[in-house]
């Protein structure tokens, strides 16, 4: 059975190479047009809380990075998206980037909700944005929620 428990892991762990979950349960997780976690919901785990709120740059990076490698090899806390949005962060025009890159993730996933929601929260609630944006991502991106996944040994060959 597939753990899609919506525990936030700030690392992954390593996933089976085949997992026979329930459909039914990782798509309510997988598949969900709304958020899995409420923007109220960001004071849970409280070192995210803490990261987002003081250092947000390195949630911003941290949820960047896990799009484009779920697994966070060779991941560094200062990357480039990190760095972005801390230089914007001394102009107050972090939350602009934030939403754009929120836009992209709600489309990426289906996920509801508009430009203009996504304004709003990341200029007025933009460390729960990113706490939110952060476990979210964590969550869909598990690889024993994506199904089968071809061991690195079975690759084929060019």
């Amino acid at each position: 059975m597939a753990d899609t428990q919506k525990g936030y892991r700030a690392w992954p762990s390593t996933p089976p190479t085949y997992d026979q979950a329930n459909s039914e349960e990782i798509q309510s997780v997988t598949y969900n047009k709304d958020w899995n976690y409420s923007l109220c919901d960001c004071c849970s785990p409280a070192s995210l809380c803490l990261t987002s709120c003081c250092l947000p740059g390195l949630t911003f990076g941290k949820t960047q990075a896990r799009l484009q490698n779920p697994k966070l090899e060779n991941y560094s806390s200062c990357n480039g998206e990190c760095s972005i949005f801390t230089l914007l962060t001394f102009t107050w025009t972090q939350w602009i980037v934030q939403t754009i890159r929120r836009g992209e993730m709600r489309q990426r996933y289906g996920i509801k909700g508009s430009c203009c929601s996504d304004c709003c929260v990341t200029f007025w609630c933009g460390c729960c944005a990113l706490t939110q944006e952060e476990k979210e991502m964590e969550l869909r991106t598990r690889p024993e929620l994506a199904g089968y996944q071809m061991a690195p040994e079975m690759a084929y060959s060019k």
